[in-house]
């Protein structure tokens, strides 16, 4: 019997320390964990960013040609506020068009970035993003048509805080960089000359897939961090790998938030499945002064495993090139730095759901994927056709029309394998997720939601902002390869 993604989940912890507890890894040889700049866009002032080449080092003494924004590789971290406006200013240096989608904001499609607002090679585009949604852990990345997972591969994403007066009052960690630190967790592969592989055409029907963790940039980082309460953001900025988060001494931690912001409390828990574009906010309390070793397992080799097995079990566990040496992360402390010490709030937010009676339309989308057929769309991949409700992307076609400020429940699954379902312009909740009640963890609100060929996944979704033919928004499988080979469709909002 294979274990399923919850089986998997709810059995693993017992084990999952016990996989690495007799290792140990010298950390005077890891690179220290890169932590984005911060540029404060709560002034409103324009920020500017430069979509450029770059060369970055992910092994020493090798110089990766990458892109970036602002910098080699990756971009910088954008802090914004809600009830401000965050004034962006994007010029395109490279040789090729690029669309870049602030996923997770409340925006008309005007300013959403997605595949119609290809800034050309020169070219500037200078979005007023007006913020009114709480404090969440945003992100932004190429969504270029049928280039987004090339472009993000190679560097063009970041991330984007958004900040808020009820979350300021709660004390939480929140100095960035040292006990509030940016996490973005992605897997790449190199060849001998230490260059990025990657190739849309010949990734198989899961996606492409990386050998190698890194964080931030780099592999196998340590971060040096205070003597408490520490938060980190974690950002699944892979392509199409799912992980499975847990620390190797089994230590539990505290997610506080997902995609669209803060869960009502904070959920305890030891493991924690994160899939592509999600992103999760947790809490480790390091006040006993260990180190602390943050895995991210590969949740394709773990599926692998038979249940009950657990010499085997271990054996996947350890299966990655580089989770079986060291750990993707580890935080070390430092004594020096003045620690958090704040209790946890027993309660964090208030999240009231709709009732059954303000939902007035419910709708259906099957992610399909079909071995043998022709070209796929415009992208010319025999190996696979990819759709939803049988039709691939067409950039002159609408494939939905949604009412403004009406709730409305969409049921949304595939006929092969797990996806993440992402949808712009929106926070929604969900009430299904493959079939089961939505775990404690995953009832705050999100903008992705998985789902798998076993049952139906569920969510409740409302648009409160304007999105046009010219500018529609998008709904999609966040597996980048999916979306650039087909898998998403356009929907207008009026």
């Amino acid at each position: 019997m294979i274990l399923s993604r919850r089986r998997f989940l709810t059995g693993s912890a017992a084990f999952v320390g016990t996989a690495f507890a007799g290792n140990a890894w010298s950390n005077s040889r890891r690179p220290e964990l890169p932590i984005p700049t911060l540029i404060d866009g709560t002034n409103e002032a324009p920020v500017h960013l430069q979509l450029r080449e770059g060369l970055w080092s992910f092994k020493p003494g090798i110089m990766t040609p990458t892109l970036g924004i602002n910098q080699d590789y990756l971009g910088p971290t954008i802090r914004a506020r809600k009830n401000r406006e965050l004034n962006l200013n994007y010029h395109n240096t490279l040789n090729e068009g690029v669309a870049v989608h602030g996923h997770g904001f409340h925006v008309p499609g005007e300013v959403d970035g997605g595949p119609q607002l290809e800034i050309a090679p020169g070219d500037r585009w200078s979005p007023k993003l007006s913020i009114v949604q709480p404090s969440a852990t945003c992100w932004y990345h190429s969504h270029t048509h049928g280039k987004s997972g090339e472009q993000t591969y190679r560097g063009l994403a970041g991330m984007i805080l958004i900040d808020d007066d009820e979350t300021d009052a709660m004390d939480l960690p929140r100095r960035y960089g040292i006990d509030d630190i940016p996490i973005v967790i992605q897997d790449r592969t190199f060849d001998e000359q230490g260059r990025l592989v990657y190739s849309l055409m010949d990734a198989d029907e899961d996606g492409w897939y990386g050998d190698t963790v890194v964080i931030n940039g780099a592999i196998a980082p340590v971060a040096k961090v205070p003597a408490g309460r520490v938060r980190l953001r974690l950002l699944n900025g892979a392509n199409a790998r799912f992980y499975i988060v847990a620390f190797a001494d089994n230590r539990v931690f505290h997610k506080i938030a997902t995609d669209g912001g803060l869960l009502e409390a904070p959920v305890l828990m030891t493991t924690m499945e994160m899939s592509p574009g999600e992103r999760c906010e947790i809490i480790v309390d390091l006040s006993d002064g260990k180190s602390a070793d943050l895995f991210t397992l590969f949740e394709d080799d773990v599926d692998e495993a038979e249940e009950g097995i657990v010499s085997g079990m271990l054996g996947v566990l350890g299966s990655s090139e580089v989770a079986a040496e060291m750990p993707s992360l580890t935080l070390e402390v430092d004594t020096s730095l003045v620690p958090n010490l704040v209790p946890l709030p027993e309660k964090l937010v208030n999240i009231i759901r709709p009732k059954a009676s303000d939902v007035v339309r419910v709708r259906e989308f099957e992610l399909t994927m079909e071995h043998g057929g022709g070209a796929s769309g415009h992208h010319g991949h025999a190996a696979m056709d990819m759709a939803i409700n049988g039709a691939s992307m067409d950039m002159n076609v609408i494939n939905e029309r949604v009412n403004l400020g009406e709730w409305e429940r969409w049921r949304i699954r595939s006929d092969m394998g797990a996806h993440p379902f992402h949808a712009h312009g929106c926070s929604f909740l969900i009430d299904q997720m493959e079939g089961a009640t939505a775990p404690e963890d995953q009832r705050g609100w999100k903008d992705t939601v998985v789902l798998d060929d076993d049952d139906w996944s569920e969510i409740v979704v409302r648009f409160d902002h304007v999105a046009t033919d010219q500018f529609p928004y998008m709904y999609h499988c966040h597996i980048l390869e999916h979306e650039d080979r087909g898998m998403m469709g356009q929907f207008t909002v009026t």
